[in-house]
């Protein structure tokens, strides 16, 4: 059965439903991108910056996903003018030293004895959905669209670790991000959505479940590039990332937000 389920404050909710419905419109229409939250641009292009706002106005918010610094900054400030809030992220990003970094994971970490962790797939219960979501919400990390964790609506992997009594306490997602044929992004997938809870850190619970993620997208969808966005100066991300086996290679990330529509102007935290 096709999953339906989104997530967090009513905005929010309202945010991811029509980003999963204008994605399921357009049927992947070239230049743009959609993981489980909204649909966005991946680079500028002529007169795209008004496709942006109309974005923005059907669903929201919108991202461009795809800019050098100096572009990000001139776009930020047009952005600005035009009344919308806009966070900026430093795009982590990783091929085979990924892939490799998640084998050396998985090889020199073992999970906790009291730990399980389950892959979110169409048959999963949708009470595991729900603690996934729990987690990462509890944490400020908004999941995306419950179809795209479950990999109905693209490839994607929704992973959540439940200890002995059945409580979430990690999770991690992947999923794909632009057309498969599109020259620079098309065998990239997002990475990320890494929340952990308070009482278990330490013990490199997203460290692993990020490494099963990044092995599960290479296993069973063929993906060997990894990104995810990482507002700059967050340094337990950075270095999460970078045990990861990504780095910074210089692009930039912009979501865009209509604080009309979203309280607080950010999608996520």
């Amino acid at each position: 059965m096709f999953d339906d389920s989104f997530f967090g404050t009513d905005a929010q909710q309202g945010l991811l439903r029509r980003g999963r419905a204008l994605h399921d419109l357009l049927n992947d229409a070239p230049n743009m991108s959609y993981y489980g939250r909204t649909v966005g641009l991946l680079r500028p292009e002529p007169g795209s910056l008004d496709t942006l706002e109309r974005l923005i106005a059907i669903q929201g918010s919108s991202t461009y996903s795809d800019l050098t610094r100096q572009e990000a900054s001139a776009l930020r400030l047009q952005l600005d003018a035009r009344g919308y809030s806009g966070t900026r992220y430093d795009a982590w990003e990783g091929d085979d030293d990924a892939l490799k970094a998640a084998r050396r994971i998985l090889s020199n970490h073992a999970l906790p004895e009291d730990i399980r962790v389950v892959t979110l797939d169409a048959d999963a219960a949708e009470t595991d959905l729900a603690a996934l979501a729990g987690v990462a919400l509890s944490c400020g990390v908004l999941p995306i669209a419950g179809s795209m964790l479950r990999g109905q609506t693209r490839p994607g992997v929704g992973l959540v670790a439940l200890d002995a009594n059945g409580r979430a306490v990690c999770c991690a997602a992947a999923a794909a991000f632009a057309r498969d044929d599109d020259p620079k992004r098309g065998d990239q997938c997002w990475w990320g959505m890494l929340a952990t809870d308070p009482d278990r850190r330490g013990q490199k619970l997203a460290l692993i479940l990020g490494a099963l993620a990044m092995q599960q997208m290479h296993q069973r969808f063929g993906f060997a590039s990894f990104m995810t966005g990482v507002q700059p100066g967050n340094a337990p991300s950075e270095a999460v990332c970078r045990a990861s086996g990504l780095q910074d290679r210089g692009r930039t990330i912009l979501t865009v937000v209509d604080a009309a529509v979203l309280p607080g102007g950010k999608l996520t935290s």
